[in-house]
């Protein structure tokens, strides 16, 4: 069996989806399935050339400017080429959805597509532009009208949001994703890094990590930072972010820059090893998130045994587990309520969920069988 994948992004690029894909080609490899992967280069720039320096990825470089638009007309040619003798293509979102279907149809194809998030209506409560908002609304109602031989939605949430989008069930399967914490090491003791960063033995610590995006929530926790120094003496905020939304990231930093220095510590990026050592000094992890399709910053908060504070949003209920506290989304005085509950211990458990990419590598091998059968 061949599988051709195709995303317009992996690894070495950082995120989500890309633990996801990566797991996926990874895995079924493992059981004799070969693989080839039409992707992007990382931090691709103007140039339509391909490299391939590993055997089974195909990087191909595409403008950063409308990178999606670009991935679907530089990446066709190669699919052609490459999925010509391939038993079934598998896209995920939203970059490789109209590649896979195109290439499938020209080839003859089965086709799968892996939905890492799906927004439906949120799409116009979380964008700031309307027409834009309902661009991507009606792009969403059009792949959902798509002839996938498969749509996988990894999560309960997002198996939801698919139907009521307008595919039908028997076309959605779910396949949650796997636990991904091959990365989460520590260096250091949690006591040496607090005292690297300056943190005192009694501060309570509250961290938060990922990219500023559309649909993280990051601008609403640093509107609660004052309102939760004005009520926990000893807090201490330490955030870790990287810039997406450009937006968001300005009003973000130009926040950050009015709140005492003393009571913050604000990393613009740091690689994983190091991100982990310093999210090891937190006490608490709080995730704002808007809407998760999966939620991995969840599970690696878990992972990590920290207490947690997090919206109720997405998937975050099914994969949350440990000690928590659930807040309102975008909503400052609802972080900083959350916030003053972890102060007092306030929590509520939940015994551990286990995500094992065994079990979800074993359902897409069965997925890919029954389809090409």
């Amino acid at each position: 069996m061949k599988i051709c994948f195709v995303t317009d992004s992996y690894p070495p690029n950082i995120g989500g989806a890309e633990i996801v894909i990566q797991n996926i080609v990874e895995g079924v490899a493992k059981h004799g399935i070969e693989t080839i992967v039409i992707t992007t280069r990382p931090n691709g720039h103007l140039s339509s050339g391909v490299q391939s320096e590993e055997k089974n990825i195909i990087r191909i470089k595409i403008p950063k400017f409308l990178s999606r638009f670009w991935f679907l007309i530089f990446s066709i040619s190669q699919i052609l080429r490459h999925a010509k003798d391939a038993d079934l293509i598998h896209g995920t979102s939203y970059g490789g959805i109209m590649p896979t279907f195109i290439a499938g149809k020209l080839l003859h194809k089965p086709i799968v597509l892996t939905i890492h998030e799906f927004m439906g209506n949120n799409w116009f409560r979380f964008g700031n532009n309307y027409f834009s908002a309902l661009f991507y609304f009606l792009a969403e109602k059009i792949f959902a009208r798509l002839s996938f031989s498969k749509f996988v939605a990894v999560s309960n949430y997002t198996e939801n949001i698919l139907i009521n989008a307008g595919i039908k069930k028997e076309k959605v399967t779910l396949i949650y994703n796997g636990e991904s914490f091959n990365e989460i090491k520590f260096s250091k003791s949690a006591s040496e890094i607090r005292n690297e960063l300056g943190i005192q033995p009694n501060d309570l610590v509250f961290a938060a990590y990922g990219r500023t995006g559309l649909t993280k929530g990051f601008e609403y926790l640093v509107d609660s930072i004052p309102l939760v120094l004005n009520e926990i003496s000893n807090a201490i905020f330490l955030l870790i972010l990287t810039k997406d939304d450009k937006k968001i990231w300005n009003r973000i930093t130009a926040k950050i820059n009015r709140i005492d220095k003393k009571r913050i510590i604000f990393f613009t990026s740091l690689h994983k090893g190091k991100l982990f050592d310093y999210l090891n000094a937190a006490d608490v992890i709080i995730i704002p998130s808007l809407s998760e399709g999966f939620g991995y910053t969840t599970l690696e908060a878990v992972k990590m045994n920290k207490n947690i504070v997090a919206t109720k949003v997405g998937a975050i209920p099914e994969v949350i587990s440990g000690k928590y506290i659930f807040v309102e989304p975008q909503s400052a005085e609802a972080i900083k309520s959350g916030c003053i509950k972890a102060f007092k211990n306030e929590y509520v458990y939940k015994e551990p969920i286990i995500f094992k990419w065994e079990n979800s590598i074993n359902s897409y091998v069965k997925l890919y069988k029954e389809i090409i059968n």
